[in-house]
């Protein structure tokens, strides 16, 4: 049975760093002094492909043999991980078809297609993408790339939590907060078995949208809980209605609990980072700061690490979102 480990995470990066982006930790003294605390951001809607995923979907690709990349991949994905697989295919000269919900945004199913990938859609509220994909993968002979629980998945974008970590050591600072955003599990978990290698005393926190709190309530009970909501949001990066196995085990063990924000203080937080950094963020990849913003009065003092997962957002909702209409 493959583990994620600091040593796992090291290899994907080894492998992996010549082709992704180091995307930048940021700070400034304005919000450290509004918040009464040190904020650092990290900015992966800077990624290439707009997101964090092509860590995990690189690894992965890397992973496969000569016979699994000659038979083509599959992936289901609502866009980030879409692109990344589509984007990391090409690189490899791997055929790659994505299952994609007809209502992903537009600019998510536009560079999934540009990057070379085949696009298969589906209603995402009466047909299973995963039942699409497994047909697909097993009358085609293709691998499938899953979006979160897998290890090589895990590792790879665990290698954000080593940039995080190599630039704090740097700095000799020690972080007391780390807020990710949290769907399937695989981002936070991955940056968190790396963060907590260095920084034990470290709480780690999932941010995520209000009705779609799977891992908060599966941290809360114990166990994996599947939800069933009844409410759209805007961050439709984080729809995952339960985590992954593999994920929940790493998270159970590392995180200290949940936040649940509200899309009106994810669009504040869009706003915010668009003001503050001039950088696009997509729903999703607000979460966290949304979390911060909403929760700041308990991070006072302390040294606060805040993920910005991805960039990926429609021009009309952005523009929609920056002039508050």
């Amino acid at each position: 049975m493959k583990d994620v480990n600091i040593n796992t995470i090291e290899k994907a990066y080894t492998k992996i760093k010549n082709t992704i982006v180091e995307t930048p930790l940021v700070s400034n003294k304005s919000i450290n002094n509004r918040y009464k605390s040190s904020v650092f951001f990290k900015l992966e809607s800077l990624q290439l492909t707009g997101s964090f995923k092509i860590r995990g979907a690189l690894n992965k690709l890397l992973e496969l043999t000569d016979h699994q990349r000659k038979s083509g991949v599959v992936a289901y994905s609502s866009g980030n991980h879409a692109q990344a697989v589509s984007y990391a295919s090409r690189l490899m000269g791997i055929e790659s078809t994505i299952v994609m919900p007809n209502d992903a945004p537009a600019i998510k199913l536009k560079n999934t297609r540009k990057y070379g990938a085949k696009i298969v859609l589906y209603d995402r509220m009466n047909e299973s993408r995963e039942d699409i994909a497994s047909k697909i993968a097993f009358d085609n002979n293709k691998t499938i790339i899953r979006p979160f629980d897998d290890e090589d998945i895990i590792s790879g974008q665990g290698t954000a939590g080593l940039e995080i970590t190599k630039k704090l050591l740097k700095d000799k600072i020690t972080p007391d907060i780390f807020l990710c955003c949290c769907s399937g599990g695989g981002l936070i978990a991955g940056t968190s078995v790396y963060l907590k290698n260095f920084y034990n005393n470290l709480s780690i926190y999932c941010a995520e949208p209000e009705h779609y709190d799977d891992m908060r309530l599966s941290l809360n009970e114990g166990k994996l809980v599947t939800i069933n909501p009844k409410k759209k949001t805007i961050c439709d990066s984080l729809t995952c209605k339960v985590a992954g196995q593999k994920t929940f085990r790493i998270n159970k063990k590392l995180l200290s609990g949940g936040f649940v924000v509200s899309d009106d203080e994810v669009k504040e937080a869009i706003r915010f980072l668009y003001k503050e950094f001039n950088i696009i963020v997509e729903p999703g990849g607000a979460v966290p700061t949304a979390a911060f913003i909403k929760n700041q009065n308990k991070f006072i003092g302390k040294v606060v690490l805040v993920m910005v997962s991805g960039g990926n957002i429609d021009k009309k909702l952005l523009n929609s979102i920056i002039n508050n209409e």
